[in-house]
């Protein structure tokens, strides 16, 4: 179907988005599965330290989790996922405060996974926000996790599963900072 000057039709041609590559939505799906599993990983370690009073190793990871939403949320809010001040879309403060709250809860991630794999949409932000989630949450809680794996799972008297749940969260850390640095380098 080539035109008289010997060219195919591209899809800029046509209007029409080029869709994603299979390999990259699989990935997508993949990234998203194990940034959900290394959260509710983490925030089960955090109930683990609290129900058995260990204060420190709980503050730290809690503390961890804390910044690292807070931080991305102002991200979302303020930074890069926001129109820029001033513009016509902007509708400042009084929607910057609902979005702050709602990415708080990471609804963002859910939603530029959905984008990416039902709506082909670009993947740059998806690859952002697990970058951030990979460098702010999941390597600092994999150290807090590893240094309560040496210090108190393998202490006599820790609870039993401590230290299967410790290893499975820093495991879970591993491969999210892997995949958030890969799909990172990809884009």
């Amino acid at each position: 179907m080539g035109t008289r000057d010997g060219f195919q039709p591209c899809m800029m041609d046509t209007g029409a988005a080029a869709p994603m590559p299979r390999w990259e939505r699989n990935l997508v799906m993949v990234a998203f599965f194990v940034h959900v599993v290394d959260i509710s990983l983490d925030l089960l370690v955090v109930l683990l330290f609290l129900t058995h009073m260990c204060w420190g190793f709980f503050f730290g990871a809690a503390g961890v989790i804390f910044w690292a939403w807070l931080v991305s949320s102002l991200y979302i809010s303020f930074g890069g996922g926001s129109p820029a001040p001033g513009d016509i879309d902007d509708g400042g403060m009084a929607d910057r405060l609902p979005q702050f709250l709602l990415n708080f809860a990471q609804v963002q991630i859910f939603v530029e996974a959905y984008r990416c794999v039902f709506h082909n949409a670009d993947t740059d932000y998806f690859h952002t926000l697990r970058l951030m989630e990979a460098i702010l949450e999941s390597a600092p809680n994999a150290l807090v996790q590893l240094y309560a794996l040496v210090i108190w799972a393998a202490a006599p008297g820790a609870p039993a599963g401590a230290a299967a749940l410790l290893r499975l969260s820093v495991l879970a850390s591993f491969v999210s900072v892997g995949l958030g640095l890969a799909m990172w380098e990809q884009k």
